[in-house]
């Protein structure tokens, strides 16, 4: 083994003897055949480089450069993933047939509500959508197919707030009466309004002298029809400060019995059903309002409320446990130009006991015939009257207004538009909007004008022959039609949620778009690269759908026909 001495002494050696031969080697080589050997000078290993100048160096990258680069590769990929989702949805937003006119473009602008519903589960309450609007309500008509589809997705039954006396039937509930109840309306003959504006959320009341009962039950004969409207657990009561009211509450509960053992010696059980009355309600005292609540420790379908005392019944509501509920509220020949003349501190009272976060206004129709040129400003200030009414008392509530649908009249033997219509659409939008306000086109949704003409001519048909109404059928399609528009802002607000896109990064990604020569449907990074991003997600069906031909789904399904609904049970009615 070699001493580290003789390690040392070698290596020195091997310089020295590579060290000569570089000194003595030919500077031209020395050439064996077709090929010249060559050897390293010395001045040619140990000769100093020159550095590289950088800034002549055409491959060098400025460091601030090469980050800012990185991050416009990374938002390029990052909205790549989101394009043709976002792109879906604003194309509905801007130009679909049953889209939305929001205050300011904004499509988020259903988001406090969304908010809402979510958090009614959690929090354990009812939230309310009160539903105004004129005869095309009767019966329940709309709000009934919209209760159903929002019931279904948040949860909640029942059919809302009822007002105390009711003259049209319902095609959900049974509501009776019985008893001294007198019933006070704002919306309609001087005669039949009260002395005062003491008139609660439904522009209506019924005085109590003495006593009354009043009964509320699903309607048997459309079991199959509206599920939900049944099944509630909470009652409420609201009544004005004055006078006296004792108030007693009997509803059916069924009751499971253990009748023996079967076969394979599980228990053999018999349901029956028997009245019950509740434990007394919780009051809750307000200034001009008392509120009575009883939480049922089951669910029922048939309920009587009994009174007696002297008091103003201003509602009634019957709700499940949670979720949301939607009152229909129909006000024939009304123009919704009452609301300004109700007791603003009675009204605010009542939405807060009700927790009503969702108002729509659905008039126009009654305004139509009369509507010019001459007297659209007067119409304007009328109606912003009315939404800054509802403002007033309920600030926490965002507010729809829905506009008439098409309308026709018989001009030299034919049926054709009333003149009044678009100026009447026009005028109302614009009210609207300017009072922070949604507004949502039926006539646009129909297909524009001549549309009622092609309701009521299909079979079976969805507009009645005064060319004016719905069919109780047109009606349910009219409520399909505006929940497949609701969901598509719902969808948009669950995708923004799912991914992280709040406010802040939405403005970024709209100015990258703006900014951007990135396309919004190719991208170096590949095509269509939002597919794994929504692949299961329930979309709704692509809008702009000929609302004239068929049924856009709520729920994001295949679309049905009208003659195919299936919570269409029965012959339409006359409205």
């Amino acid at each position: 083994m070699m001493s580290p001495l003789k390690v040392l002494l070698s290596i020195i050696s091997l310089f020295v003897v590579l060290g000569v031969i570089a000194v003595v080697y030919p500077d031209g080589g020395i050439k064996v055949g077709e090929y010249t050997l060559r050897y390293p000078k010395l001045t040619d290993i140990f000769e100093k480089q020159a550095p590289k100048d950088s800034a002549a160096d055409s491959t060098a990258v400025d460091p601030e450069e090469a980050i800012r680069e990185m991050m416009e590769a990374t938002k390029r990929k990052e909205f790549a993933a989101y394009s043709d989702s976002l792109k879906y949805y604003e194309d509905f937003f801007k130009s679909g047939k049953t889209r939305f006119d929001l205050p300011g473009d904004d499509p988020a602008w259903f988001d406090r509500f969304f908010l809402h519903l979510q958090l009614a589960e959690l929090d354990s309450n009812v939230v309310h959508i009160v539903h105004y609007g004129d005869s095309q309500l009767e019966e329940d008509r709309i709000s009934a197919t919209i209760r159903e589809d929002l019931q279904d997705e948040f949860g909640g039954a029942g059919p809302g707030m009822m007002p105390p006396v009711l003259t049209i039937p319902s095609q959900t509930t049974s509501h009776w009466n019985e008893g001294e109840l007198k019933r006070y309306i704002l919306f309609g003959p001087k005669e039949e309004e009260a002395d005062h504006n003491r008139y609660g959320p439904l522009a209506q009341f019924a005085d109590l002298e003495g006593s009354a009962v009043i009964g509320i039950k699903k309607r048997e004969d459309r079991k199959n029809a509206f599920p939900h409207v049944g099944g509630y657990s909470t009652v409420k009561v609201l009544a004005g400060k004055r006078g006296s009211l004792r108030l007693k509450l009997v509803y059916q509960r069924t009751y499971a019995d253990t009748v023996g053992l079967n076969e394979d010696s599980t228990f053999k059980v018999k349901k029956r059903t028997a009245f019950e009355t509740a434990a007394a309600p919780e009051v809750e005292r307000l200034t001009k309002l008392n509120v009575y609540t009883w939480k049922l420790p089951d669910t029922t379908s048939n309920a009587k409320i009994y009174l007696d005392g002297s008091a103003e019944i201003y509602a009634i509501s019957a709700d499940g446990a949670y979720g949301v509920a939607v009152d229909n509220v129909a006000m024939r020949g009304s123009s919704g130009t009452v609301f300004h003349r109700i007791d603003s501190q009675l009204l605010a009272e009542s939405y807060k006991a009700m927790n009503a976060r969702l108002i729509i206004m659905e008039y126009g129709g009654n305004l139509v015939p009369g509507t010019n040129s001459g007297n659209v400003d007067w119409t304007k200030k009328l109606i912003t009257k009315q939404i800054q009414a509802i403002q007033k008392a309920n600030p926490d509530a965002d507010i729809l207004f829905i506009g008439p649908a098409d309308m026709a009249k018989q001009v030299d033997g034919q049926w054709k538009t009333y003149p009044g219509l678009p100026l009447t659409i026009k005028t109302l939008r614009e009210v609207a909007l300017e009072n922070g306000a949604a507004y949502w086109d039926m006539h646009r949704v129909m297909g524009g004008n001549g549309s009622m003409i092609k309701w009521a001519n299909r079979e079976p048909a969805l507009g009645f022959t005064d060319h004016i109404h719905f069919t109780r059928r047109g009606a349910a399609y009219m409520g399909d039609l505006f929940c497949a528009a609701l969901r598509m802002h719902y969808d948009y607000f669950k995708f923004r949620d799912r991914h992280g896109l709040n406010d802040e990064k939405m403005k970024e990604l709209q100015q990258w778009k703006e900014n951007s020569e990135f396309g919004v449907q190719n991208s170096e990074f590949g095509q269509d690269s939002s597919a794994s991003e929504t692949k299961g997600e329930s979309l709704p069906p692509a809008p702009g759908a000929d609302a004239s031909s068929a049924t856009p789904s709520p729920r994001g399904t295949p679309p049905n026909t009208p003659a195919q609904d299936s919570s269409v049970t029965k012959e339409d009615a006359a409205p």
